[in-house]
């Protein structure tokens, strides 16, 4: 299965008529910021248009503790649901605010994967074959954390579409689903984009529709006196990759397109031109 995300509430109907269009599924809100989270009504309306709708619920200040834990007890019954905070999660189980939802899901923000490191295999090609095997596991494929997740009531997980962390999260048993070719490198506890913009948040929300590119200009130097910044080496160009920043969370671009064993694939919209999105869209259907 397909399925095509935005956190912009200006996509949701246009989107709404392509997963129908491309027999995809659906996703709304936000993996890492609050205040890309449609509202209620927002999702009931979605909800009407689409079977099956997925909301993704993000990474959690503690300050927007309540007001979170209050926007999922507030969602639809027979929703997808996407957690990417453990501490909601187990607050959300605790409560027992879970069995309305057709799935939860464990996103990103909970499974984590070495994976997404740009530079690898750079880290870990002096390493013994079995400490590579253990370095590239999900953290889902830990026994004891596995447990304690089911337990909470996830029933699925996603990641990225990486090959060798794909094989370590089907050995889970989970269904999987893979975020498709921009890959997670790190979230930002203090966003890049309103830093970038001087603005704070939530007036920048309009910024994260659209992702900027991020090139190496140079690199913090401790060996100098004082410490300061020099340019990168040639050999550090040639591992660095394009990265790509949409609010606070920073991509790479990922080739990798085996998507066998996977329960669905994941788009993001926001990442694609239209024309873009829907030729992604034929290139993961055709597998």
């Amino acid at each position: 299965m397909i399925e095509i995300r935005t956190s912009d509430p200006a996509k949701f109907d246009r989107l709404a008529g392509l997963c129908g269009e491309m027999r995809a599924g659906m996703g709304i809100g936000s993996e890492c910021c609050v205040h890309r989270l449609p509202s209620v009504e927002q999702v009931e309306a979605v909800a009407g248009q689409i079977d099956g709708l997925t909301v993704v619920t993000p990474i959690t200040p503690q300050k927007h503790y309540e007001w979170m834990l209050g926007f999922i007890r507030s969602l639809p019954a027979g929703i997808r649901l996407v957690v990417n905070d453990v501490g909601v999660l187990y607050a959300l189980h605790r409560e027992g605010g879970l069995e309305d939802f057709c799935a939860v899901v464990a996103g990103r923000g909970i499974v984590h994967t070495s994976e997404a490191c740009p530079w690898v295999d750079h880290l870990i090609r002096d390493e013994f074959e079995d400490v590579k095997a253990a370095f590239l596991q999900t953290n889902l494929n830990y026994s004891r954390t596995l447990e304690f997740m089911k337990g909470m009531g996830i029933s699925a997980m996603e990641t990225d579409l990486e090959s060798r962390t794909i094989r370590a999260a089907r050995t889970t048993g989970l269904p999987v689903g893979a975020h498709a070719e921009y890959i997670v490198v790190s979230y930002a506890r203090s966003c890049h984009t309103a830093r970038f913009f001087g603005e704070r948040p939530p007036h920048c929300v309009q910024r994260c529709n659209n992702p900027m590119e991020l090139e190496l200009v140079d690199m913090f130097d401790l060996s100098g006196t004082p410490p300061g910044f020099a340019q990168p080496s040639p050999q550090m160009l040639e591992i660095f990759p394009t990265l790509h920043l949409l609010g606070n969370t920073v991509y790479f671009k990922s080739d990798c397109k085996d998507t066998t064993g996977l329960e669905r694939v994941i788009l993001n919209a926001q990442m694609y031109t239209d024309d873009a999105l829907k030729q992604a869209i034929g290139t993961f259907e055709d597998k």
